[in-house]
């Protein structure tokens, strides 16, 4: 997944943390998305995931009574700080508040920005693990849901 698919996913569930789920429309969704410059790939894939995993999309529609945020209680030890960068770290926080990421994915996160050989994992590092993560190319490839379509021309 690239950057542009995970931002895409952002706006989606912040939008569905603010609107009611029966009040989404998700033709409008799209448009917007598309104005703003994203691919109808970038924004299929994204649709594809939230579709696959309607169950934590509803979650955020309900899950919270709204103006009350879930507490998160997380701070880096001395070797995490050293290796990821504040506003990295902020944007992981923005993703799990947006519950786009579970706490075990974001640990996850933390140990591969941890062990990645770059000595600091500034926002975009930090985006390419968030990506990687919360599509789970391996275990989606395996299972199947992300195939590639080859059209075959006559000569």
């Amino acid at each position: 997944m690239n950057r542009r698919v995970l931002e895409i996913l952002t706006y989606v569930m912040q939008e569905l943390r603010e609107t009611p789920l029966e009040d989404i429309d998700l033709q409008l969704v799209v448009d917007i998305l598309s104005e703003q410059g994203f691919s109808d790939e970038d924004i299929s894939v994204a649709m594809s995931w939230l579709m696959n995993d309607y169950d934590r999309a509803v979650q955020v529609t309900s899950g919270h009574p709204p103006g009350i945020p879930r507490p998160l209680w997380r701070m880096l030890s001395d070797s995490e700080r050293s290796a990821i960068s504040p506003n990295a770290f902020s944007y992981l926080i923005k993703l799990r508040e947006l519950e786009l990421l579970s706490d075990d994915m974001m640990e996850n996160i933390i140990e591969k920005a941890v062990n990645l050989p770059s000595l600091y994992v500034d926002v975009e590092q930090m985006q390419d693990l968030i990506a990687a993560v919360v599509l789970d190319f391996e275990n989606s490839a395996s299972e199947g849901y992300f195939q590639y379509t080859v059209t075959r021309l006559p000569h």
